[in-house]
C-alpha cells in the first residue's frame, strides 16, 4: 500500500468561458460616461463618478441596498452548465 501515485490529471477546460453578460442599463451607462467625457472631460467624468460612488457605498453602508430586479437577475447553473 505504500505505492501510491497520483493519476495524471489534465486540470484545464476544454470549452471556452462564457462571454460576460450585459444587461441593457450597461449601454446606458456607457452611452452617459462617454457623453459626460465629451461634455465635461475626463478628469471632470471621472470625478463625478467617484462621487456617484461614493453615493451609493453611503447607501450601502446605511443598510439602504436595493435588491436587483428578478428580471435581471441570472442562474449561475445555466451560465455555467455542468455538463
Amino acid at each position: 500500500m505504500s505505492n501510491v501515485e497520483q493519476l495524471p490529471i489534465k486540470a484545464t477546460s476544454e470549452r471556452p468561458a462564457p462571454r460576460r453578460i450585459v444587461r441593457p442599463c450597461e449601454w446606458g451607462l456607457l452611452g452617459a460616461v462617454r457623453d459626460m467625457e465629451t461634455q465635461m472631460g475626463t478628469v471632470e467624468a471621472y470625478n463625478r463618478l467617484c462621487d456617484a460612488a461614493q453615493q451609493l457605498k453611503a447607501k450601502i453602508d446605511r443598510g439602504e441596498a436595493q435588491a436587483q430586479n428578478k428580471l435581471f437577475a441570472t442562474d449561475p447553473k445555466w451560465i455555467y452548465p455542468a455538463g
